[in-house]
């Protein structure tokens, strides 16, 4: 059975309960949510209003249910991507529905949610809206404000292929044209799909962006999780575990969240990096590649 659907605009204010300016409107839509857990998410909605830039609404889908992969918590991707319309950046990258909407200033997507997110109705959630969870309950606003960052752009357009180890891109985003490898070539400049790139995936990746690195201290580049073995849904699409879990608010773009784990704010590092999205990537050191597909199966 299907529960009804609800759709809410976001009121911004802080946890002390003073109003804050709010730089843009989410519209939530929320598909069989109880009621506790949609109090949850409206606060961590109100938290990505005082930090996400845009005059155009953000439309945001979000849906509970019961999830088929063990240990997932939640998961969130853009509704759309665009590239080449007026006041991109770099035209030749694919941006994701609420950052494109912003810098182009309207909707180019009228008929679609910005960003669609699925929580696990089965997680051991914290019921009680109080932001103290025990030691083995999750915090469903910290899951929201972690997938919301997703929807908004944080978040590589990778796949990887585990048996003949190729990896692809093949709508290079900004968030792929900020990550470098140790040599300075950047992600989405390599050859797609290749050994080349997904031996890059599963090897050290770091940003690029002037405002993600000054946040992360002014001389280190962020480092992104890229462990050896490949996994699905977290490779390259967030903070590196071992450097930033215990790095506070910082902590919160892993992609690992522990029981009991709260944060009730994005964190400087994530908020730069998203801020560098807004501008065109730098130029990765260029070099000659020859292609190693040499057979490949339909799949």
């Amino acid at each position: 059975y299907a529960g009804a659907s609800s759709a809410k605009s976001s009121n911004v204010t802080s946890f002390s309960g003073a109003k804050l300016e709010a730089k843009s409107k989410f519209e939530v839509t929320y598909n069989n949510f109880p009621a506790w857990a949609q109090r949850d998410i409206q606060d961590a909605v109100n938290v990505w209003a005082a930090n996400f830039q845009s005059s155009v609404p953000i439309k945001v889908e979000a849906t509970w249910g019961r999830s088929a992969v063990y240990g997932l918590l939640g998961s969130a991707r853009p509704g759309n991507y665009f590239n080449n319309f007026v006041n991109a950046p770099d035209p030749t990258l694919w941006y994701p529905s609420a950052l494109a909407n912003a810098l182009a200033g309207r909707d180019l997507d009228k008929n679609n949610p910005e960003i669609i997110i699925q929580v696990n109705s089965v997680a051991a959630w914290d019921t009680r809206n109080d932001g103290n969870p025990s030691g083995s309950e999750y915090d469903l606003q910290t899951v929201f404000i972690h997938e919301i960052a997703h929807g908004l752009g944080f978040l590589s357009s990778d796949s990887y292929e585990p048996f003949f180890n190729f990896g692809s891109i093949e709508q290079p985003t900004p968030f792929d044209a900020y990550l470098q490898l140790d040599d300075g070539r950047r992600l989405s400049d390599l050859p797609s799909p290749s050994i080349e790139l997904g031996r890059a995936l599963t090897n050290n990746l770091s940003w690029s962006g002037a405002k993600g690195i000054a946040a992360n201290g002014g001389v280190i580049k962020p480092k992104i999780y890229t462990p050896a073995r490949y996994e699905n849904g977290s490779s390259v699409s967030h903070l590196d575990e071992a450097t930033y879990a215990q790095s506070g608010v910082n902590a919160l773009m892993t992609p690992n969240l522990d029981a009991g784990e709260v944060y009730r704010e994005p964190g400087p590092l994530l908020l730069g990096m998203m801020e560098d999205m807004r501008n065109k990537p730098p130029a990765g050191r260029s070099e000659e590649h020859t292609s190693e597909l040499q057979s490949r199966e339909t799949i």
